[in-house]
């Protein structure tokens, strides 16, 4: 699917969010396969209300930085409504949302300013639609422009002042031929993609009745103030980063990195490491993160140096900058549900000087050591610093953003029916994007990369690419 640019990207501080695009909304799709029909569109509000010492959430700088940012997801199940209550189970969802609220209370609220969310209780969007096909047309195989149906217009898109926006939107979606998709919107301002999936997983299982009225598991430890870690700014005018202009076409392509294969390199390169290790430091080791995370970015490389090449050899370095979850690694451990944007860009790099062999295993190598130096404090001067690097990109470098869903509960989003059969993001207009997440059988990786058009088209024909994943797969149900 190509979704065309009009306008500038107006960046500050790392924001990325066209101003005027042309981009395919759920009610100004037309199908000839299928048709997405709004029943109701409601509010949940928290079951219980918000304390008034809690009614302010303050953001960290991180949280300030993606207050524009929404993220869409969908979650597909095979449950056959058409044997049982429809009705039951939406009103589940619906009661067990609410219950879930009580929780994570600044998902009902609304930003107020730069700097706090007001946790006023005034809901999020709950939408009921019937879909007018099989689940078979948006799956065989999935395409970006027909999920985008299924999950609530992003808030970001809408005319409203930011605090009018929901936080959070749900679209419950009942198709023709009995199955569930379950579209989510999330405001990145108050969660990462932990928090995002730790509170599907709270959801589901208050919905199962594993988290109950009386369960305070999660009410202290949801909702912390992480403006110690990111003390809240106002970004001053050094961080403000010259808008391109652009009207190239962005492109989606899903591609699913086989797991025999993906396990056969990974120990391939575990023993080159092994090999090249002349001290008494710790060993390398790869992971199956680290090994599509290297046969990407090599690719990405090679774009690169292609680019490199019709532009009289004016660029000289490629960037991987990759996001690390921070709530295990602090000392005492965070809790792993709690919300917020808890995490830090590490980066990796690769010059483009000389046109040696792009080798996996030192791809590699540059990964895992960028994620060990993510261990290393800085302070918020040095970090800005480091943000404003990684999108004031000149013209004689390059850079790529990669983010892993690899290890999160996506496939724990259970609401009493089974956990969903498949899941996906919806489209994110940011080009120069990889999410990996794992795959169904749970050995494979599944990539969601988004690029321009013709960088693209250059890109899936590398051989690290072809060699290993099968692009855009259909995902079948078992009837």
């Amino acid at each position: 699917m190509a979704v065309t640019l009009k306008t500038n990207f107006p960046i500050i501080a790392s924001k990325l969010i066209p101003n005027d695009i042309q981009i395919f909304t759920k009610r100004s799709i037309k199908s000839a396969t299928s048709e997405v029909q709004i029943i109701s569109t409601k509010r949940v509000k928290p079951s219980l209300p918000t304390r008034k010492h809690l009614r302010t959430y303050k953001l960290s700088w991180i949280d300030q930085m993606n207050t524009d940012v929404y993220i869409p997801l969908v979650f597909f199940y095979s449950t056959s409504c058409k044997n049982q209550d429809f009705r039951k189970k939406y009103d589940l969802l619906k009661q067990s949302l609410a219950k879930a609220l009580t929780h994570y209370y600044p998902f009902a609220g609304r930003f107020i300013d730069g700097f706090s969310v007001d946790c006023n209780d005034r809901g999020a969007a709950f939408i009921e639609a019937n879909v007018g096909c099989d689940i078979s047309k948006f799956l065989q195989p999935p395409d970006m422009e027909l999920l985008q149906q299924l999950i609530p217009p992003s808030p970001q898109l809408s005319n409203l002042e930011i605090s009018e926006r929901e936080l959070l939107a749900v679209q419950v979606n009942l198709f023709n031929s009995g199955e569930m998709a379950i579209g989510v919107c999330f405001s990145h301002g108050v969660a990462d993609g932990s928090a995002i999936f730790n509170f599907m997983k709270t959801w589901g299982e208050i919905a199962r009745g594993v988290i109950n009225d009386n369960d305070n598991m999660c009410n202290n430890n949801i909702v912390l103030d992480c403006t110690s870690l990111f003390p809240p700014v106002k970004f001053p005018q050094q961080y403000q980063i010259p808008s391109p202009q652009s009207s190239r076409k962005i492109v989606f392509k899903r591609l699913l990195f086989d797991g025999k294969k993906i396990a056969t390199l990974k120990e391939k390169v575990n023993k080159e490491l092994m090999a090249d290790n002349n001290s008494d430091d710790d060993v390398l080791q790869a992971t199956r993160f680290g090994v599509v995370s290297a046969l990407i970015w090599g690719a990405s490389i090679a774009v690169a140096r292609e680019r490199k090449r019709a532009i009289d050899n004016k660029l000289h370095s490629h960037s991987m900058y990759y996001a690390m979850n921070l709530r295990n690694k602090m000392n005492p451990p965070m809790f792993p549900r709690c919300m917020g944007n808890i995490t830090r860009l590490v980066r990796a790099e690769w010059s483009l000087a000389e046109d040696d062999a792009i080798q996996v295993t030192n791809l590699v190598r540059e990964v895992v050591k960028a994620k060990r130096m993510g261990r290393d404090v800085m302070n918020n001067d040095e970090y800005f610093g480091f943000i404003k690097d990684m999108y004031q990109v000149g013209e004689d470098s390059r850079s790529f953003l990669l983010t892993s869903m690899v290890g999160l509960p996506c496939d724990e989003v259970d609401f009493g029916w089974g956990k969903p059969v498949w899941f996906s993001l919806g489209p994110i207009l940011l080009p120069d994007l990889a999410i990996l997440s794992s795959a169904s059988d749970g050995e494979g990786i599944e990539a969601l990369v988004v690029m321009f058009k013709e960088d693209m088209e250059k890109f899936e024909q590398e051989t690290s690419i072809m060699a290993y994943a099968s692009a855009n797969p259909s995902i079948f149900i078992r009837k």
